[in-house]
């Protein structure tokens, strides 16, 4: 027994540590597989330990810890809900306050007509006017309010038509487009702020005052008692707009009545009349200056609405100006027979009154007309040109005082191509009336372009001219010669271009019309028969033109010499191509206005005029003339019976650099010496033309002091 029994316990320890480590399900069974046979009894007893409860105090103390973890929960969630629900609400207050303001600042802005505000115990209203074109030339008023109800916290807006009576000149509110719609909720404050404002005369000499820009706070509550405000920045306004409640007063300048506005102009401004303009019969001076008014009346002592109006000067390149005033400057040299001014309502650009004045006075006329560039040496890698003024009245004093401004640009071979201009261009004088560069002759500045532009200005009359020409840098570092196909100098001169610096034995030559980039021009390919390309060595040739070449337009040449052959004995020959581009100038004359001193008994005049095209020397004296001179216009007083007439009698070559001289005299058809002394001179007027083409030609005026 005492064996059974200490065996028994030592199967009960074994069984505890099995079910301590796999688990009562699996007991038995691994018993079993053990070879220990295991009594029921024993094993349902292990099963009862296994399955006891927890004790009365052990759920009490996990009850009481469990209660404690789920109010520190609930606290921490209930605090964060009404974050969040705060968060939102203020974040949903502060969205409305600035949707409204934004969608008044939008109602504001485009304003023409006027605004007010009305306050009062129960409401705050912001009335606001407008007018516009209907696009049939009708205006159309309307009305639209902004009220915020105290009472109830809502702001709503409405719109009304705004009629006109022409009979009775009475504006009235018309139909409601909407009334009374629901802009925001919940606001607590509403204010407009229309300080910013500035006076100014109305058409009838009293005063008003004109709304510059306009600042809108709205106030809303987030329920918990704080006032959330949104304000809009400064709004400028985009058009003219009065502090004013009284559609008449407001669209009193616009109204569809017949437009009476007329201008009217001091007369000078040494003088106090104030006197309407009759156009082309009202005159004012040059370098004079007068007060133009625009009235809404005929009525001379009616008041102006200068304010109200946009004014401008329409003809294009005046030397005369007007400020936003109607303070009228014209020029001392203003070339214009006629002003043309123009009144327009700042409030509907289509209704504006023009006057046109008529210049007058003793100052003579000056403008500076044009300048333009003349290449006089196209010489490889050392171009030069000149800039040739177009003035009229100016004396050559004037003309010496134009100041020249040269710029030189390179153009790009490409994307990633950062050529600079000093990279290309040795250092140059850019001030001069002339430019000579000198280009570099680098590799990668063979074939390039070159865009060359002079800005001519005249301090004298205040205009500015320009011209602009393109200059392509030969390919060959070799070349040599004028590259200027100047008209005339090579038929009647013996010069030559070279094309290489070694002679080849083989060559041939030729040639077509092209762009300034080389680029062949095929329909010029009938010009072809005036080219006349002569070699001369195996290096050199002479190229020149017939006259049948049209001289009303440039031209660009591309010559083409291709050479292969042996230089030295034993070498094997090799073959090369080169080529240049010629540039001929189209045949352009330019003309100035000259002064003469005339004295009775000195019966000569003379005057100038530049070439550009052709080479002086050789055209200028040709002999036939190539050139006609018509008298388009002489001005002079004489007794009844005497007859001046003008007539050239030679002119000059001065050189290259230089203007054409002509000489003329007078011809008068009496002989009484007393008739002679009553002569005078005022201006003549010659055009000078190539007189196979007429529609080359240059007006040039001499001016008899």
């Amino acid at each position: 027994m005492r064996l059974l029994y200490s065996r028994t316990q030592e199967s009960i320890c074994w069984r505890r540590k099995i079910r301590e480590r796999f688990g009562a399900l699996y007991l038995k069974q691994g018993l079993n597989c053990c070879g220990i046979n295991v009594p029921e009894t024993e094993e349902k007893e292990g099963m009862m330990e296994r399955n006891r409860g927890f004790s009365l105090v052990e759920l009490l103390v996990a009850t009481a810890i469990l209660s404690v973890v789920m109010m520190i929960a609930l606290s921490f969630m209930m605090t964060g809900s009404r974050s969040f629900t705060k968060g939102s609400a203020d974040s949903n207050v502060q969205k409305e306050a600035e949707l409204t303001v934004n969608q008044i600042e939008d109602m504001i802005i485009d304003l023409n007509g006027g605004v007010s505000m009305n306050v009062d115990q129960a409401t705050t209203e912001l009335s606001m006017y407008h007018a516009e074109d209907d696009g049939t030339g009708t205006m159309v008023y309307s009305k639209s309010a902004v009220r915020w109800d105290k009472n109830d916290q809502n702001v709503y807006c409405s719109k009304w038509d705004v009629s006109y009576d022409a009979s009775t000149g009475t504006f009235a509110d018309g139909a409601a487009e909407y009334a009374d719609q629901l802009l925001a909720e919940h606001v607590t404050d509403f204010k407009v702020d229309l300080s910013d404002t500035l006076t100014t005369k109305a058409m009838d000499g009293t005063t008003k005052t004109i709304v510059k820009s306009v600042l809108i706070s709205v106030g809303y509550d987030n329920g918990s008692g704080v006032v959330d405000y949104a304000t809009s920045p400064v709004i400028t306004l985009r058009n003219r707009m009065l502090l004013e409640d009284d559609p008449a007063n407001i669209f009193d300048e616009v109204k569809p009545a017949a437009d009476t506005m007329k201008l009217h102009y001091s007369g000078d401004t040494t003088s106090g009349a104030v006197v309407p303009i009759v156009d082309r019969v009202s005159e004012v001076k040059r370098g004079s200056a007068y007060n133009v008014y625009a009235k809404i009346s005929t009525a001379n002592t009616g008041g102006d609405v200068n304010d109200l109006v946009n004014w401008v000067i329409e003809e294009t390149g005046t030397l005369s100006t007007i400020d936003a005033n109607g303070y009228l400057t014209v020029g001392a040299y203003e070339a214009n027979a006629y002003l043309t001014i123009t009144a327009t309502y700042k409030s509907n650009p289509n209704k504006k009154a023009t006057g046109v004045v008529k210049v007058v006075g003793d100052l003579p006329l000056k403008s500076f007309e044009s300048v333009h560039i003349d290449p006089t040496s196209l010489q490889a890698f050392a171009p030069k040109y000149r800039a040739i003024p177009v003035t009229k009245g100016f004396t050559q004093a004037e003309e010496d005082a134009i100041t020249y401004k040269w710029t030189v640009t390179v153009e790009k071979k490409g994307e990633g191509d950062n050529k600079e201009l000093s990279d290309v261009v040795e250092a140059f004088t850019d001030n001069n009336k002339t430019l000579a560069l000198v280009i570099k002759k680098e590799q990668d500045n063979f074939g390039r372009m070159l865009d060359i532009t002079v800005v001519a200005h005249s301090d004298i009359t205040g205009e500015t001219r320009t011209d602009r020409v393109k200059y392509l840098i030969p390919k060959n570092s070799a070349m040599d010669g004028d590259s200027s196909m100047e008209r005339g100098k090579l038929v009647y001169g013996t010069t030559f271009f070279k094309m290489s610096e070694v002679s080849a034995p083989n060559y041939k030559y030729s040639f077509y019309f092209c762009d300034e980039y080389g680029n062949e021009i095929t329909a010029y390919e009938n010009l072809k028969s005036y080219i006349e390309l002569v070699p001369s060595s195996w290096d050199t040739y002479r190229f020149s033109f017939t006259e049948g070449l049209p001289r009303n337009q440039a031209y660009y040449v591309k010559v083409i010499c291709e050479y292969w052959g042996s230089y030295n004995p034993g070498e094997l020959g090799e073959t090369r191509i080169e080529e240049r581009i010629h540039y001929i100038p189209a045949v352009q004359i330019y003309g100035k206005t000259c002064y003469n001193k005339y004295k009775f008994g000195q019966d000569f005049f003379d005057f100038e005029y530049s070439i550009v095209g052709y080479w002086e020397n050789a055209w200028a004296n040709s002999n036939p003339p190539a050139y006609v001179y018509d008298v388009v216009e002489f001005e002079y007083s004489a007794p009844a019976g005497v007859v001046v007439t003008p007539q050239i009698v030679q002119t000059i070559t001065q050189g290259d650099d230089k203007p054409i001289r002509v000489e003329g005299k007078w011809s008068v058809n009496t002989e009484d010496w007393s008739l002679k002394h009553q002569i005078e001179l005022k201006s003549l007027t010659i055009r000078v033309s190539v007189k196979d083409e007429p529609g080359i030609n240059a007006l040039v005026t001499i001016i008899f002091e």
